[in-house]
């Protein structure tokens, strides 16, 4: 897919919302539980972490999207940025950020990572 065209997918959740029902059953299992409160937030639970609910708090115009989970002690940014490989290729990566104290890192750290490449993967399927 082009970067225009997935950057309109991700920057516009009601879109995603509407196509979660046309993905087959075996790809919705691996994401785990996803809903869409509305058109600017997302909801799904990451093991270890449970629900986490990030609405879009940025858009850079065709370059990325970035989310932002009001955890109420920490705040967490995920961004989806899109780097054009071609005509109809774009690869997405995701990145997390986030200023966790030094005594909680170990404790949490590794889980946030993992829900940010769950993100990624989730937002990977959606618009395969």
């Amino acid at each position: 897919m082009g970067k225009e065209a997935l950057y309109g997918r991700l920057s516009n959740l009601g879109d995603i919302r509407s196509r979660l029902n046309s993905i087959p059953e075996d790809l919705k299992a691996k994401m785990g539980t996803v809903t869409f409160p509305d058109d600017e937030t997302l909801a799904f639970t990451a093991p270890g972490v449970g629900e986490m609910k990030f609405r879009i708090a940025e858009r850079n115009a065709s370059d990325s999207v970035k989310f932002l989970a009001d955890t109420g002690v920490v705040p967490i940014y995920v961004s989806l940025d899109l780097t054009a490989e071609g005509e109809d290729v774009t690869l997405l990566t995701a990145s997390i950020e986030a200023e966790i104290p030094a005594m909680l890192r170990p404790l949490i750290g590794g889980k946030l990572q993992e829900a940010a490449d769950k993100f990624g993967e989730m937002f990977g399927q959606l618009n395969a």
